[in-house]
């Protein structure tokens, strides 16, 4: 989230904004200030019904964006990463799967670093690869090993990348080739974890308690997949700010059966399940939470969505709102956006106000 987390389609009726065809110039302007009055004007799509497989997708994981206006997008169905430059072109793919050098086995996470290098996270291989961009084309450049399970948060900045996952109660950590270079952020409380035994706190603890990682060139935001928590270190682990999400109902961990972990959603006003978190420019980020009121939502329901945009300097909510669709990646004003029906797409707008 980049988003890193939590991803999944969610569907555009979720949105109360005028969606009308545009265009855009090649030089990205600063995102609107507010998410009050915002339209939408779509610009195109990514993904068919039918055609090659960086045309069809089976399912669309994560999206993440270069500074330079390249869009990666992760299929989480055929374990592929593709590539298109800021008209839609496609530009090159990993499509091999396996363990050697150069292939994927169960990536679930972007990056991107200067240069337009794409990194992808891939724990079931413990790798993180890095591709240049050579347009047409993606070359493999190298890879160095990364070991983490259950959800986790990946992002980069620079030539620095950073993984979300627990280790001796810190769940931030900077890698580099030869592994860790330094671990910070402590790992938030987890609600209703005292509650489980301890053999189920220590499963718990380790896979609940990562956090989604956005970086920018101040530092890494991390927010926290079953809490309210939410912090700010730059990007040598100083902490910055650190405060709780204000009106928030959390998820809250239990054992239904005394076997295994649980998660309790609030059947009334919903429980705040952590989708998304993406850049809005360089000073702030927009973080998304579905209002979920039970575990498994119905077919065709549609999802309500949070969405708070964060100023990156002191953690000040800046503004709030329910009617925005659900945001995979940004690049100044364009949002880039997931649709599962009737067929796995990117659609890209061009946010305006």
């Amino acid at each position: 989230m980049g988003s890193s987390s939590a991803r999944g389609a969610a569907a555009l009726a979720a949105a109360s904004f005028v969606i009308l065809s545009g265009c855009s110039g090649d030089a990205p302007a600063p995102p609107p200030p507010t998410l009050q009055g915002l339209a939408l004007d779509t610009l195109y799509q990514i993904g068919a019904e039918q055609g090659e497989t960086w045309e069809a997708f089976g399912g669309i994981w994560d999206v993440e964006v270069s500074p330079t206006g390249y869009a990666a997008v992760l299929d989480i169905e055929t374990g592929q990463a593709h590539v298109y430059d800021p008209s839609g072109a496609h530009v090159g793919s990993v499509l091999e799967s396996g363990l050697e050098p150069g292939a994927l086995a169960e990536p679930t996470g972007l990056a991107w670093r200067d240069g337009d290098e794409l990194l992808v996270w891939d724990p079931g291989g413990s790798w993180i690869s890095r591709f240049a961009v050579r347009n047409p084309g993606l070359e493999f450049a190298d890879q160095f090993r990364a070991f983490a399970f259950g959800e986790t948060g990946f992002c980069a900045q620079g030539e620095r990348t950073y993984l979300s996952y627990w280790q001796d109660g810190l769940v931030v950590h900077e890698l580099g080739p030869e592994g860790p270079v330094r671990s910070f952020g402590e790992a938030p409380e987890i609600p209703g974890m005292s509650s489980l035994g301890p053999e189920l706190q220590e499963i718990g603890i380790e896979e609940l308690s990562p956090s989604a990682l956005l970086c920018s060139p101040g530092g890494v935001l991390d927010v926290a997949f079953f809490g309210s928590t939410i912090r700010f270190h730059d990007l040598d682990g100083t902490l910055r700010w650190e405060r709780e999400f204000e009106d928030f109902n959390p998820l809250v961990v239990y054992t239904p059966d005394g076997m295994g972990l649980g998660r309790r959603f609030d059947a009334a006003s919903g429980t705040h399940l952590l989708l998304s978190v993406v850049a809005w420019g360089d000073d702030h980020a927009l973080v998304q939470h579905e209002l979920r009121t039970r575990e498994f939502p119905e077919e065709g329901e549609v999802p309500e969505i949070e969405s708070r945009l964060i100023r990156l300097e002191d953690g000040v909510e800046v503004d709030r709102t329910r009617a925005l669709p659900r945001i995979l990646g940004t690049w100044g004003q364009r949002l880039y956006l997931a649709e599962s029906d009737p067929y796995p797409r990117v659609i890209i707008v061009e946010a305006t106000g």
